[in-house]
Formats: structure tokens, sequence, C-alpha cells
């Protein structure tokens, strides 16, 4: 039999199963209005109660009947039979649940069985799954399907390209001209349309893209929701073959008709993925014909420049500036350059080649009057703050101040980053009083925004700011320490910061007198014990020993450091805050000494009592001597920061701050800086 005459076998089954169903929809109609309207012999209301039951209609937990039709489950049989090349087949299944309406069916996506049957793949991945005759099937007697969207908004059209059936988009789009091209233009949820879709998925070898662009050539000006064109798409899939023929579609538009003037630019631009790829074949093809694409910004102000150094891809940056040098002048919605991009990513080499097309960098500047160098050392990109302040041409940067008055010291201060702030104190162009429109200091500004307790950063950048000596501003009263909390008031927060250094000079107060009692102990427990000769009775018996003359010494300086620390604590138990101060810088390196004098008194003394075993004693001094310089590496820093402008003090008394540095920079590093 031939196909011609199944589809009239078809469709007269069809229409007869259809009119059955009206006749007996109509009868269900009938009898459910006259069960409504005729209350029976038992529920007939009686006069003579006092109450009586409403009818049924009238009862108020009842739900009056809904009007028009009601969507139902796809039945699971029709679903099966939807997939399968057999049309017999499925117009049985149909037949057997006469009682549905097919065009009312849906599976739990909203899914018609349209929608099964145009997007099915079989098992084997074959895109021509066999349901053309269906789909032909149900185009022909129920087109009212050809249009209706499942939960997500997709069309049966939809669908079929997503699945890359060729053979289901041709049956949809060849049943009427007008249908076609209003199909073409559905969009689903995310604003795609059907080519949208070929393009995103990237069927590439079927001919589902030729059919779509030739029904609606104007479907190329269409955006999305996330405003990406076909264009955009095709470029993203890195077909050239899509790209050349949507140009060519686009260019025809515009010099045929004016609406279509200008729109080729509307959109994301089309040179983002092509960046993203490091397609510069896809950049020659779309800049060639269409070189306003260079400047056309998104939503946010980026050019493709801006992205372009965003991912620090410099070949690409070269060949942009090549094709048009103005676009690095360009301002993005926050003020950002390119250049300025560059930095925040930490992409030193971009930044150079920014900087070779770019004639005024000190005139590069955010809306918050920041420099290149104010947002390197602001986020701690320290690789290219070494290199501007290495740089003689970008000398007029160094103290250069944004809208607050800040400087790029102020920011890497404020922002806690060690490596910064020590690189720039060693510059000697670096103006280390610069205050800013708060009447702050670099130092200043460390300490106010200082928390408390303080972290490692932020204890090492205060420490590398006074190492340099970095100077204070006039200041009167008690230092300011800011609250998180703005509602909260100054009383407030100078008490808080009173409490801590309460605090602090307790628990090292509490140290003190424990050190001082230890030591104090040891001096009459010495090592080897005393003489109970008559004549030296009392005296130590290790008198003589080299060795017991350094326990003593250190000892005693222990003893007397630990003392001298109690008393300086004791001062600041007074109350003011700048003597709690004075009192801590002096009480925290006589404690180190106090802890130094006491790790050697200890190895002197167990060094003498097993000096007669060779080997037991060398272990003991080359452990107490291993110890004894890590324990000056690490507390170094925080009793001896010295501040002076001396070149040579500051390399001897900052030596160690930098071993403390590698921690950071090592993080820093780690972060692409």
């Amino acid at each position: 039999m031939a196909v011609k005459d199944v589809e009239i076998d078809i469709s007269t089954g069809l229409r007869s199963l259809w009119n059955r169903r009206i006749r007996k929809y109509m009868r269900s109609r009938s009898d459910r209005r006259t069960t409504t309207t005729r209350p029976s012999t038992s529920t007939r209301p009686n006069n003579n109660s006092s109450s009586s039951t409403p009818p049924p209609s009238t009862q108020p937990n009842q739900r009056p009947p809904k009007s028009g039709r009601k969507n139902r489950n796809l039945p699971h049989k029709l679903y099966l039979a939807a997939i399968q090349n057999d049309v017999n087949h499925f117009i049985q299944v149909q037949t057997e649940i006469a009682s549905e309406n097919i065009v009312d069916l849906l599976t739990p996506l909203k899914n018609t069985v349209l929608h099964v049957a145009a997007g099915h793949i079989n098992s084997i991945g074959n895109r021509r799954g066999g349901q053309e005759k269906i789909v032909t099937l149900l185009v022909n007697h129920f087109p009212q399907l050809i249009t209706k969207q499942n939960k997500v908004g997709d069309t049966a059209l939809h669908v079929a390209v997503k699945a890359g059936r060729y053979d289901a988009v041709q049956i949809l789009l060849n049943e009427s001209t007008t249908t076609s091209l209003v199909l073409v233009k559905m969009r689903n949820k995310k604003g795609n349309t059907a080519l949208h879709e070929c393009l995103i998925n990237q069927h590439r070898t079927t001919g589902i893209y030729n059919s779509l662009i030739r029904q609606d050539p104007s479907m190329c000006f269409v955006l999305n929701k996330e405003r990406e064109s076909p264009l955009y798409l095709a470029v993203k899939a890195g077909d050239n073959n899509h790209v050349l023929d949507i140009l060519s579609n686009m260019k025809m538009l515009e010099n045929q008709q004016n609406m279509y003037k200008g729109k080729i630019l509307t959109g994301k631009s089309p040179l983002i993925p092509a960046i993203l790829q490091r397609n510069k074949e896809l950049l020659d093809i779309l800049l060639s014909n269409e070189p306003a694409f260079i400047n056309l910004s998104d939503e946010e102000g980026w050019t493709p420049l801006h992205h372009a150094s965003s991912v620090g891809y410099v070949d690409i940056v070269q060949y942009l500036l090549i094709r048009d040098i103005e676009c690095s002048l360009i301002q993005e919605s926050n003020g950002f350059f390119p250049i300025h991009i560059a930095v925040i990513q930490g992409h030193i080499q971009v930044v150079k080649e920014l900087l070779l097309h770019c004639p005024y960098p000190r005139e590069m500047l955010t809306h918050n009057g920041q420099n290149i160098l104010h947002i390197a050392a602001e986020l701690g990109k320290r690789k290219i703050v070494c290199f501007i302040l290495e740089n003689s041409k970008l000398g007029s940067l160094i103290n250069e101040v944004d809208d607050s008055g800040n400087t790029p010291l102020h920011l890497a201060s404020m922002n806690w980053h060690p490596n910064i702030v020590c690189t720039m104190t060693w510059d000697k162009r670096v103006n280390l009083g610069a205050i800013n429109n708060d009447g702050f200091t670099a130092l200043d500004a460390a300490e106010y925004y200082m928390e408390t307790p303080a972290t490692f950063d932020k204890g090492l950048t205060l420490t590398a700011l006074k190492a340099a000596n970095a100077p204070r501003a006039t200041r009167t009263g008690t230092l300011k320490i800011p609250s998180k909390d703005p509602t909260q008031s100054n009383t407030t927060t100078e008490g808080t910061h009173t409490n801590y250094y309460k605090d602090r000079v307790n628990t090292l107060l509490l140290v003190a007198t424990l050190f001082a009692t230890v030591t104090f102990t040891a001096g009459f427990t010495i090592p080897g014990g005393y003489n109970n000769s008559k004549e030296d009775q009392g005296i130590a018996t290790m008198l003589q020993r080299r060795a017991f003359h350094v326990f003593i010494f250190s000892d005693t300086i222990a003893m007397y450091s630990s003392i001298l620390v109690a008393v300086c604590l004791i001062w600041a138990q007074l109350g003011d805050l700048n003597l709690v101060l004075t009192a801590l810088q002096l009480a925290i390196p006589l404690l180190g000494v106090s802890l130094v004098m006491m790790s050697l008194a200890f190895t002197a003394a167990v060094y003498l009592v097993v000096s007669n075993l060779n080997w037991l004693a060398s272990s003991v001094l080359i452990m107490g001597t291993v110890f004894l310089f890590a324990h000056l590496a690490i507390f170094l820093p925080l009793c001896f920061p010295f501040s002076s402008t001396n070149r040579i003090l500051r390399y001897i008394c900052y030596y160690p701050l930098h071993l403390f540095m590698f921690l950071t920079l090592n993080s820093e590093d780690n972060n692409g800086v």
C-alpha cells in the first residue's frame, strides 16, 4: 500500500475517532448537567424541616466544574508508540485510548506527543529516528500541536533541532508558509529561537541550519535573553562557514532594508568567543566584514580588549591593538581601562604590552582617580608593583593620590600587603609621610584599621612600616580605632581597644612573673650541686667549668629581664593608653631577651651534667644551637622593629622580617600575581 493511501486511511480513521469522542463528550456534559439540576428524592428539601441540606451545586466545599479542556498525562503506551516507526501501531494505540484528546495529552515536562516523536533519537544514536511518518501524521491532522510549547518554552521544532532530527525539521517547516514563519520566530524561556538552538548544539553536518536560515534570514538579528545573536553562537561554536554565511545574510539585509541598519552591532560582541578561543582566523573574518566590532561593548561596558586583557592573552591583545590602537582608551562602566583589568588579574605581560601603546599612563585613571599602581598596591600584585617601581618612565605614578587622597602606599597598608609595603618603603622616591583626606599617613591608616587581635599579615605590615621609620601625622588625644559597626560610638570603640591592651598587659605580666620564678629557682638548684667540704662549703662544685659560667650569666640575665618586664607592665596598669603602648614597646624586647637567656641557661646546664659522654654532650649543644637560632629568627622581628633611615641598620634589624615575608609571598604567587 502506498504512503498516500496509508495517510488517507489514517485520516479517515482519525476523523471518525474524533467524531465519536465529541459525541461521547457532549453526552457526558448533558448527563452531568441533568444530575446537577435534578436532585433525587432522597435529597429533595423538606419544607416542614427547620434545617434542610442545600443541593449539591451549593455545597460550600464542592468546587465548580472547570470550563475548557483539561490537560491529561500522556499514556505510557502512546509515548512508546510515538517513538517507534510504525504508524499503524500508533493508530491502534490511539484507538485504544479513544476517550482522551491527543492535543491535551502531556508528559510531566508538558511535552505533547509531537514533541516526543520529533525529538526522539534511537538507542544507537541515529538521528533519523524513523518517526517521520508519525510526525507527518500529527502535523497534517493536528496542526495545533505545531506551536504548542513545553515547560521550558520549546516547540516541537526546538526539540527536533536540539536532537538533530533533520527529517522532523523539514516536515515541521514544510507544513505551510505562514505557520513555518511563525514557528521559526517562536522563542523558548531562554529567548532562543530554533536557529539559536541549532548553533548551540553545533549541528554542522546536517541540513538543519540551511533549512532554518532559508526560511527567514532576518532571524540572524534576533537576540536571546543573554543578548547572544546567532552570529555570536556561530563564533562560539568555531564554525567558520556558518559565521561567513550569517555575516553575508546580515549585510544583505542591511543593504536592502533600512530597518536592519546598525542591528549587526547589537548584543554581545561576536569577537568575545573568538578571543577566548584565541582564534585569529575568526577574528580576521569578523573584523574584515565589520571593523566596528572591535569597539562593541557589553552591558558592563567591556570591549573585546577588556576581555582579552582579563584572560591574559598577549597575542590577542597585540592583534587588537594593531587593528585599532584607540581601543585601549575605552573605559568600561566602572571607569576601568583595559590596562586596569590586566592589573586586577595580575597579567604583567599584558600590562607591559598595553604600556607600549599608552602615551600617558598617568592620565589613565578610574572613576575613583586611581592609576595602575594604586590598583596593583591595593590588590597585592607584587610583580606589577616591582615592574612599575623599576620603570623610570612610570616614576610619576609612585606618589600620585586618588580621590580619597590615598597614595599607593596608603592602599597597600590599609589592605595588609606586607610584601608591597616592604618593597615600596625601600624605594627612596616613596613619600612615607604623605597624608590622605582623613589626615592619615600610611602608618596611621594601618593602625587605624588594625583589628584586635591582629592577623599575621597585619602585624607584618605594621612592622614593615615601623622598620622603615614611617612617620605619624600630628595627632591630638588618644589613638583612634574604628569600629566595624558604624553606629558604635567612639567611646565604646576606645574602651574596647583599651580592654584589649589591658588583657595583653595582664597576660604578659603573668608570663614575666613565671619567668622570674623559674629563673630564681634555677639559681639555687644549680647543676652539680654544692660543695660540702669545710673550706668550700656552699660553693658550686662546677664553679671552674666554662659551661657553668654560661649558665650563671644566662640565668641571671633572664631573671632580671623578667623582673624589668614585670615592673614596666605594672606601670601600664595606670590605664593611660600612651603609657601602655610605651610599656609594651619596652616589655616585649626584654621578654625576648629573657626567653633567649633561659634557653641558653638550659642548654648549658644539660651540657654540664652529661659532659662525660662526648656524643651526648655534642648532641645537646647542636640541638640547643639550632633551636636558639630558630628562636631568634622568629622572635627578633617582634622584639626589634627598629625605625631607622640608615640602610645598614635596616638590613641588620630588618633581615629576620624577610623570613616571614616568604609566607605571604608564596600565598600571593599562588594567586597568580
